[in-house]
């Protein structure tokens, strides 16, 4: 599997999504452009009602999450700086950080994962987030979310989560990440969906930020709270590309070693990693570096046209984008606590 145009633009396809930046879309969300928005997020699903209830005051909000399955790799880091980007431009901003998820799909131990639990927190206040202005939590401990959840569960059936399986699953199965869809990985499903189906039920618009192979999960909570009489119109998604993986690997993922960089390893490594990559893909779409680059938060629509450009000439310019670019992902990862 790759990660590319046609795999994006298959997913729109079956999957009714817009593009957004490619002239389809016609609205701006918390003073980004469509352009602007195009070099963050490839499609979505009902963000323009979610658009036009910011625009008119009413209760909204923007949710995600990470997995909490060890150090956070580019992708993570990546995701983090859209919310708080997001955050930046006045939105209200949910980050939820996944320690039941870890514990149950992942069977890691639960001391293991209070304290990565710790080590992100630490990470995403250090990156830049406002937890006074927005909510940064786990699961753990959480009960009203988890009184959504077994609500939920009554709406939602076998099927519906063998449906709503990422499209990386497959992947993780040949990498020995897992072998089938077992009773824990549904369980944090379930409570993935209930951390978006709560706000919800509290009465606000929600837009949920996660990458595009995730995209189902969102599908499957719409699904769920239609059933239950909810307001599913009113959650709403908008997804990420994938960050090209090293060594032709479809993404850079914490589940599959070797594919890409993670704040664990020292920066003399990170370094030679970066430098070292050829960055022969045919496509933007392609080039690990250029999609790191355009998910930093100052990099809006103009400036990202500006420096695809300079990469398919290969010349100067491209070469000290390059270089800025690996020194701000040391000073990124430099937030995370060894």
């Amino acid at each position: 599997m790759k990660f590319d145009t046609a795999y994006y633009e298959n997913v729109i396809d079956q999957h009714s999504y817009e593009r957004l930046g490619l002239g389809t879309i016609d609205f701006a969300l918390a003073g980004m452009s469509p352009d602007d928005l195009g070099t963050k997020w490839v499609c979505h699903t009902g963000a323009r009602g979610f658009a036009e209830a910011v625009s008119d005051g009413r209760p909204a909000i923007v949710t995600t999450g990470v997995g909490l399955g060890g150090p956070p790799h580019a992708g993570t880091l990546f995701q983090l700086l859209r919310a708080i980007k997001l955050q930046q431009c006045g939105l209200d901003v949910q980050i939820v950080l996944g320690d039941l998820d870890s514990y149950n799909a992942r069977r890691t131990p639960l001391d293991s994962v209070r304290k990565l639990a710790d080590q992100y927190e630490e990470f995403v206040l250090g990156l830049g987030f406002d937890a006074k202005r927005g909510v940064l939590r786990r699961q753990e401990g959480e009960t009203d979310v988890l009184a959504t959840a077994f609500l939920l569960s009554r709406h939602l059936d076998d099927d519906d989560f063998h449906w709503a399986e990422e499209d990386l699953a497959g992947l993780y199965r040949n990498h020995g990440v897992f072998d089938h869809l077992n009773y824990g990985m549904k369980q944090a499903t379930l409570l993935m969906a209930a951390d978006f189906v709560h706000l919800l039920r509290e009465g606000r618009h929600v837009l949920v930020s996660l990458g595009v192979d995730e995209h189902k999960y969102v599908a499957l909570a719409r699904r769920g709270a239609e059933r239950w009489g909810l307001p599913a119109e009113h959650l709403s998604g908008i997804y990420t590309k994938m960050i090209p993986g090293l060594g032709g690997l479809p993404k850079m993922s914490k589940s599959i070693p070797g594919s890409g960089i993670d704040a664990s390893m020292c920066a003399e490594d990170i370094r030679a990693l970066l430098n070292a990559d050829t960055d022969n893909a045919a496509t933007d779409d392609g080039s690990a570096l250029l999609q790191m680059y355009a998910c930093l938060p100052e990099v809006d629509g103009r400036e990202y046209d500006r420096v695809s450009a300079a990469r398919r000439t290969r010349g100067p310019e491209w070469h000290a984008v390059r270089e800025q670019l690996v020194e701000r992902i040391l000073a990124l990862f430099s937030h995370w606590p060894k």
